[in-house]
């Protein structure tokens, strides 16, 4: 083979790998900008007539009939209907606590009357007898053996607890707030306003006392020397030593003063009798509260 085929062979192989490695093209940015400005027109492009077509027939979108609206309204009253029952049970429940309470209460003034009204018998016993001796000596002829007695007497019996009280506090608070509806049963509804009702005539009873009493004084500042009684009312007992004297022996300014006392005696005594009935009064009524609220 001449050398100049030998060069021929070498420089073929360099000619065909010249066709093959071509300059890749040029890339054109502006084209890809374009393509890119497309892909965004498409994805921004409204649904198209097909698919509206598609949604129009869905149910849900289409037109409601009078079950949709009649099951709308169905569950909407409910719900305001349950709301309702649950704030009613709730108020009945606060309220039903609250009747409680307030007959726990009214237990309590009950238990407190039925003691003011036996302390009060056994004090009004106390001035009976006092008032009985005092009209007994200052009416006997030998009075003056007994003036320090007499004294004693006619002073320390208007010293006890001459009026007669009821605790109203729980019946005053539910009476000034409007609670007394709450007292649902009846029976102790008609008994609480029977008995606090009662009390009435007592507070007339201690406007009677209070009026006697200051009569009876009038009538003891004629008899009676002031300072004997100041010592009595201090020391609460009969002045020893030298008889005190009576201001006057007039039968008259005496009849005066025993005059009233007996007013007082009588009152105390009515008072007295009133009081243990309004205690047995307070005495059912406890048993009724006690039963009907299974109270201790």
């Amino acid at each position: 083979m001449t050398q100049e085929n030998k060069d021929t062979e070498t420089e073929q192989p360099a000619e065909n790998i010249a066709k093959e490695i071509k300059p890749s093209p040029e890339i054109n940015f502006s084209e890809t900008d374009a393509v890119a400005t497309d892909l965004q027109t498409i994805a921004n492009t409204p649904p198209t007539e097909d698919m509206e077509v598609h949604q129009h027939t869905h149910p849900a979108h289409g037109k409601k009939n009078w079950r949709s609206y009649f099951w709308e309204f169905l569950m909407l009253f409910l719900a305001v209907f349950c709301g309702f029952l649950a704030e009613y049970q709730l108020e009945h429940k606060i309220e039903k606590d609250r009747e409680n309470v307030y007959m726990k209460n009214m237990l309590d003034d009950l238990k407190y009357d039925t003691v003011s009204y036996k302390n009060y018998a056994v004090n009004a016993n106390l001035a009976l007898v006092s008032i009985d001796s005092l009209i007994f000596l200052l009416k006997r002829p030998e009075r003056k053996i007994y003036t320090n007695r007499i004294y004693f007497l006619a002073r320390t019996f208007t010293m006890r607890n001459d009026l007669l009280f009821a605790n109203e506090r729980t019946y005053d608070q539910m009476r000034s707030s409007g609670h007394l509806r709450l007292i649902h049963r009846q029976e102790v509804a008609d008994s609480v306003s029977y008995y606090y009702n009662s009390l009435k005539q007592i507070t007339n009873q201690n406007n009677k006392i209070t009026e006697r009493i200051s009569d009876y004084f009038l009538s003891m500042n004629k008899l009676f020397d002031a300072e004997v009684l100041l010592k009595i009312t201090k020391d609460r007992k009969m002045p020893e030593g030298e008889s005190a004297k009576l201001l006057t022996e007039d039968p008259l300014v005496i009849n005066e003063l025993l005059t009233r006392a007996q007013y007082l005696y009588a009152i105390f005594s009515f008072t007295a009798t009133l009081g243990l009935n309004r205690c047995s009064s307070a005495q059912n009524l406890i048993a009724l509260i006690k039963k009907e609220y299974h109270l201790e």
